[in-house]
């Protein structure tokens, strides 16, 4: 995978926080800030995934896309922000169908 270079200014409170992490981690800060991008962009993923799903835009296999991660993987975030999982037969065989591209 190919990496791009970015530079951001951050307040001070972040930017310690980061060393603080860093040193305790035991890395270099752009190693330390990529762990926490990465962190930060699956969080997001999941949060849009689940807003999603609670408003009844997307379907849970939809969901679980969007957030990158599997549906089984999904329900506890789901669970912890009190969105009921409204799953049924129907759309375990058209989630099916569609991993399949039928």
């Amino acid at each position: 995978m190919s990496q791009k270079h970015v530079r951001a200014r951050v307040p001070e409170d972040i930017y310690e926080a980061i060393e603080t992490i860093r040193e305790e981690e035991q890395t270099d800060r752009s190693s330390a800030i990529k762990q926490l991008l990465e962190r930060g962009i699956e969080d997001w993923r999941i949060d849009i995934a689940v807003r999603r799903y609670g408003e009844g835009t997307v379907s849970i296999g939809r969901a679980a896309e969007i957030a990158d991660v599997s549906i089984w993987r999904l329900l506890d975030p789901l669970e912890e922000r009190g969105v009921e999982v409204n799953y049924t037969e129907a759309d375990l065989v058209a989630d099916r169908a569609s991993v399949r591209g039928e």
